[in-house]
């Protein structure tokens, strides 16, 4: 018999699967068949692991809403809320600049995902919602968050195989390997 050591804990936890607190470490604005789009980078997360923003419209009103919505959700470029013609609906100013999302804090849902070439599973981020806090021209509260994170989950659950993992998108976002060595 000998003497031998063992490693405390087994990970950090960081990549597992349900919601996690992020800081936008940095956000660049793109252009992907002729949509803007807006990658995100996370504080603690190293480069692979990034969430990409599409430009999408309602079909309706032609409005574009996922990107005003992570602006809206970070509080981030929130310049001020004003009336709308009407009175009863007020709208959100904001700058939509990149850089305005660096610092600013979201809960992100990290679902696995199945690469079919390699058999194996892997992490994404499937979706943002924002944090609980209070600024001087949005307030997101404990329900809130619980609303806006019930939706997305409702939304993900439709998109999920019967072995709980989500299949492999038509798109290819750039991930992190759920099974990366854990640096000593």
């Amino acid at each position: 018999m000998a003497v031998k050591t063992m490693a405390k804990n087994t990970g950090s936890g960081q990549y597992t699967e349900g919601w996690h607190e992020l800081t936008i470490s940095k956000a660049t604005d793109g252009n992907w068949n002729e949509k803007r789009t807006i990658d995100l980078h996370f504080e603690g997360y190293n480069e692979s692991m990034q969430h990409r923003v599409f430009e999408t419209h309602n079909k309706t009103s032609g409005e574009e809403f996922k990107i005003a919505n992570l602006f809206r959700y970070a509080c981030a470029g929130i310049l001020g809320v004003l009336n709308d013609p009407t009175g009863k609906n007020p709208v959100i100013q904001y700058d939509d600049e990149a850089v305005n999302l660096v610092g600013t804090h979201v809960n992100a849902l990290f679902i696995k995902k199945l690469n079919t070439e390699t058999n194996k599973e892997y992490v994404e981020i499937y979706d943002l919602v924002p944090v609980v806090q209070e600024t001087e021209h949005l307030t997101y509260t404990e329900d809130d968050v619980t609303r806006l994170k019930a939706k997305v989950e409702k939304r993900q659950s439709t998109n999920t195989n019967t072995n709980g993992v989500s299949p492999v998108l038509t798109s290819t976002p750039v991930t992190a390997n759920a099974d990366a060595d854990i640096p000593f």
